[in-house]
């Protein structure tokens, strides 16, 4: 059985990697879809390997506009 966790966050995604270590830690916060939850402010925590962040990262600038990677450049600059 697969559990399927959705959440809707406006913040910054957590990302750290410990001395040591070649895992890449992500954290997001956020807000749970679950409807049956009294507490809906949700956490989820992912350990990737450098290969499959890497791919992530492809991945992900594949669905951005060119416009939303000028927004994330700017923030990056700031």
């Amino acid at each position: 059985m697969v559990r399927d966790v959705g959440i809707a966050s406006g913040r910054e995604p957590e990302v750290r990697r410990d001395d040591g270590t070649r895992l890449i830690s992500m954290t997001f916060r956020g807000t749970s879809d679950a409807r049956s939850s009294v507490d809906r402010d949700t956490r989820i925590r992912i350990a990737l390997p450098p290969v499959q962040a890497a791919r992530l990262w492809y991945l992900l600038s594949e669905r951005l506009t060119d416009e939303e990677k000028r927004q994330a450049e700017r923030a990056d600059e700031r």
